[in-house]
């Protein structure tokens, strides 16, 4: 069952599935597949792909997907999930509350989910239900009681994520850490900054600090962490579009299309092209 609510240009949506009745269809949220962030609560045995990797929930598991990721379900995926679009509930804005951009979303580091345990999976199901109660509901309060339902579910998984965290109670991982900046400014600058000496500059560290800083907590150099970013999209358009390869260079900030092939050619091994003929066989 989907149900979906919209407030002028504001969207919410809800949708159980269950890939014994549709298997195999990817999951396009709204109508412009674009424009949403999606919580997938998966349930345990379940597969989920995204971003070319498979997962399996040994557990009941939270997934956190951001604006314009795409996400298959495989032929055992049952469960449900929460969809909407920026002007409905906007993460950027809540992110000094709730902590959740380059978190739960936003996130460059790793695709964000929780294992959950019996007792957290109860609650998550007991506040999805009560969205889903919430949209068969239309009346003048149904617009803030959507958000604010969806509101604690945020904070829920935010909490559970933070508890996971081997710093938790470090404020500074909680509400100023340098790598959560570093991650929401890749995720918003990456196909126009491409050095470390530029992010070092916005976020007023010097190069050689925000190295140790992101190695020391990620175990991964930030000059990676950049050029990851900009191969996932170099892929997911590929994947996904009929862009040729001049325009999705051009998008990712390479005026020179033939730098962008070898560059994509030494971290994949294989031209876009082929790789887009290998992802289209898939």
């Amino acid at each position: 069952m989907e149900l979906l609510k919209s407030f002028g240009n504001k969207k919410v949506g809800y949708l159980d599935f269950d890939t014994s009745i549709s298997v195999g269809e990817k999951f396009l949220p709204c109508s412009d597949s674009s424009d949403c962030y999606v919580i997938l609560f998966a349930q345990k045995g379940s597969t989920v792909s995204v971003d070319f990797s498979t997962y399996k929930a040994e557990q009941d598991t939270m997934f956190f997907f951001n604006i314009g990721q795409q996400f298959q379900f495989g032929n055992h995926a049952k469960g449900h999930l929460i969809y909407f679009n920026p002007q409905f509930y906007c993460i950027a804005f809540h992110d000094k509350e709730l902590t959740c951009d380059g978190v739960l979303f936003n996130n460059v580091f790793e695709t964000p989910m929780i294992g959950l345990d019996t007792k957290e999976s109860n609650h998550f199901c007991r506040i999805m239900a009560s969205l889903k109660d919430e949209f068969q509901i239309d009346d003048y309060w149904a617009e803030e009681m959507l958000r604010t339902k969806l509101k604690e579910l945020i904070i829920s998984a935010s909490r559970a994520w933070i508890e996971r965290t081997p710093d938790k109670n470090d404020m500074e991982v909680k509400e100023d850490g340098v790598s959560r900046k570093f991650s929401q400014l890749v995720e918003i600058k990456y196909n126009e900054l491409h050095s470390v000496k530029e992010y070092a500059e916005l976020l007023y560290v010097s190069p050689k600090t925000l190295n140790r800083k992101i190695v020391n907590e990620k175990g991964i150099s930030p000059n990676s962490i950049i050029k990851n970013r900009i191969m996932l999209q170099a892929k997911r358009l590929l994947a996904n579009t009929d862009l040729t390869v001049k325009e999705i260079s051009a998008q990712l900030g390479y005026d020179d299309q033939s730098y962008f092939i070898r560059f994509f050619k030494i971290h994949t091994g294989t031209s876009p092209l082929e790789f887009r003929k290998d992802a289209t066989m898939d």
